[in-house]
């Protein structure tokens, strides 16, 4: 009977899942309809590449409307079954709620699977395609500069503090140099070695250093030299320089770690991508969360009013998601809150929520 059960109430939720996603995805569509024709009348797009762009809008809209599919999903399966006495019935012969649903946690909880993958691979590859489409060339943002002034870099393996007045990756050439040795701690430094300019060599991999005083923090004298140079500094000028603005939704988690560990070393901003790391992890599982709430909330027998409130609830609180979700990242965004904290706090929010509608639902 339990097989029976799992698989009935599973037929009906993947259902309304899935007209619920087709339903939400073509609105959606029909919202971009206007875009899309102003693109094709500026020339952007054109025969083929009109169904490209259309197709590649697919998956941020399949991982933005999956949390609110799954809950409607969970409240349409059970207000039909409550309405039919069926869940009556069931508690009535000795099965608990949080049993009766389980089939549909679980379908929540693979789909949610499938968002943290389509949300990391897919979507990331296809918003750079549309990128593409709508500005016709690649975002001139996204081009690494050929100089930087005030650039920083810190090496913490070899144990280096890199400053440099300006540096041009191109040539190599670098003036105003300060470079920092320290062990262990960069609050002990061991040696401080400043330079009027510098040249990267790029057949030996090392910097040519010219007009230099070397201070020994130990013995505090310094040591000047017209020309110097050593096999420890090596760092490529290319390391020194990074695209101004990448966008974090075209990097998959793994090039979000290595953007965010680059960018620190030169002492860049990383609030933006840490932000969007942190989310990658925990919006996905939102559709696991809400689909406590979904299943729960119409799960007595009501007559045809409170249907439609609970209807009313699920709406406001699927869009509520969104709205809580957007003001925690801003929060993050401004560093009022960290990224990580921030992006779990709407989950363990509706996941409380969820836990008591659950809790009522059984008795």
């Amino acid at each position: 009977m339990i097989k029976k059960l799992d698989i009935y109430i599973s037929k009906y939720f993947i259902k309304y899942f899935l007209m619920n996603i087709i339903g939400f995805m073509g609105v959606f569509l029909l919202a971009q309809t206007f875009k899309i024709i102003k693109y094709i009348n500026q020339g952007k797009l054109v025969g083929g590449e009109i169904f490209d762009y259309i197709i590649n809008l697919l998956p941020k809209m399949f991982v933005e409307t999956a949390p609110l599919s799954v809950l409607l999903a969970g409240l349409i399966t059970i207000s039909i079954m409550a309405s039919n006495l069926e869940i009556v019935s069931l508690k009535t012969s000795g099965i608990r709620f949080l049993r009766i649903v389980r089939a549909p946690l679980i379908i929540a909880f693979i789909i949610s699977l499938l968002v943290f993958f389509v949300n990391n691979s897919i979507y990331t590859k296809s918003l750079a395609k549309i990128n593409f489409y709508r500005k016709g060339e690649i975002d001139a943002s996204l081009r690494l500069p050929t100089t930087k002034e005030n650039a920083f870099l810190i090496n913490n393996i070899d144990g280096y503090i890199y400053l440099m007045g300006n540096i041009d990756r191109e040539s190599g050439l670098a003036e105003k140099i300060e470079i920092v040795v320290y062990e262990n701690e960069i609050s002990k430094p061991v040696e401080i070695i400043t330079a009027q300019s510098g040249k990267y060599d790029k057949d030996n991999k090392k910097w040519l250093l010219s007009g230099v005083n070397i201070y020994n923090v130990e013995t505090k004298k310094t040591i000047t030299k017209v020309e110097y140079d050593s096999d420890r500094f090596i760092e490529d000028p290319n390391n020194f320089i990074r695209a101004a603005a990448e966008d974090p939704r075209m990097l998959t988690i793994k090039e979000l770690k290595k953007t965010i560990k680059e960018q620190k070393n030169i002492g860049e901003d990383t609030r933006i991508y840490l932000s969007e790391l942190a989310k990658r992890y925990s919006f996905p599982f939102a559709s696991f969360i809400v689909a406590f709430i979904g299943l729960s909330i119409s799960s007595k027998y009501v007559r045809g009013g409170r249907t439609t409130l609970n209807l009313v609830i699920c709406v406001v609180a699927g869009y509520g998601y969104y709205l809580v979700s957007g003001a925690f990242e801003a929060m993050s965004l401004n560093g009022i809150l960290n990224p990580f904290i921030s992006s779990w706090i709407p989950n363990i929010l509706y996941f409380i929520i969820g836990m008591y509608f659950m809790n009522r639902a059984e008795y």
